[in-house]
């Protein structure tokens, strides 16, 4: 089966993601833990004592970057000694947009220069279809300039990632079903688009590229309204291709190995991390 369970019981998980050494990592909602799977455990990294929504590694540094909707703030995590044994120290990255505290990250990704890009909805219920109020951000690599590419008028946008070129950023609008496309032309300057609408669900939740540009993109929905989750893949020119059958309604995150021969996946209903072979 090209489908296999790496771990289950993990609470309500979500953000796969690797770290520089190829390790994978999620973290817990429900209880604020950041964990990596070691042998087929979780194994607690640190807990941000909030409500981690994504967890990042900066591509350059490999610094561990969270977003908490506790905490309404990125977390960055600060140098600490390993030889030590000491656990790593949070310290608060972005909490603010021109004097706003921020409503709570829900997604968060880097380019290969190191540039970010994320989401502030806050928890499920506060932008909404009577309510978007969700933006998108972009924070140079030098910290130097945070902007708003969408600014509170989108319906709990929450994942997000970027084309292999780095020229088209897509987000996920949970709440609206769709999923919209950032395409950057000149550099800097970005246009917001519909790239596809969904039906049927609550919305989508998490998205990631390919190499070749193909966007996969996990469906969300509430357990008791479905019994399987659904990952659907759509084509560079935003056509449905194929879709994935996923136990478990509430599909919370997806990432890909270096290789992008597998694709990993967190069900959070039964706190399940998957691991889906794309080459069988």
């Amino acid at each position: 089966m090209p489908l296999e369970k790496v771990v289950e019981g993990a609470g309500s998980v979500t953000s796969p993601t690797f770290d520089k050494h190829g390790v994978l990592h999620v973290c817990c909602t429900q209880t604020g833990a950041v964990h990596k799977i070691v042998d087929g455990e979780l194994v607690e990294v640190l807990n941000t004592q909030g409500q981690p929504s994504t967890i990042v590694f900066d591509p350059n540094l490999g610094t561990l970057y969270v977003c908490d909707l506790a905490h309404q703030a990125i977390l960055r995590v600060e140098e600490e000694d390993q030889s030590a044994g000491q656990a790593p120290v949070l310290a608060e990255f972005v909490t603010e947009y021109e004097g706003r505290l921020l409503r709570g990250p829900t997604g968060m990704v880097f380019d290969a220069a190191g540039n970010m890009y994320f989401c502030d909805s806050g928890p499920m219920g506060d932008t909404t279809l009577g309510n978007p109020k969700a933006s998108v951000y972009n924070i140079a690599c030098d910290a130097s300039l945070l902007q708003p590419l969408a600014a509170d008028c989108l319906a709990h946008a929450t994942g997000l990632c970027l084309s292999p070129n780095g020229q088209t950023l897509y987000v996920c609008e949970t709440m609206n079903n769709r999923i919209l496309r950032f395409a950057q032309r000149p550099n800097g300057v970005w246009h917001m688009s519909v790239y596809h609408n969904f039906s049927g669900g609550l919305g989508p939740m998490s998205c990631a590229s390919d190499n070749s540009g193909a966007l996969y993109v996990a469906r969300y929905d509430f357990r008791g309204q479905s019994s399987e989750g659904i990952i659907s893949i759509l084509l560079p020119n935003g056509q449905l291709h194929a879709e994935l059958a996923i136990p478990g309604a509430e599909v919370t995150g997806l990432c890909f190995d270096e290789e992008c021969k597998f694709l990993y996946i967190t069900e959070a209903s039964a706190g399940a991390i998957y691991r889906y072979n794309l080459k069988e």
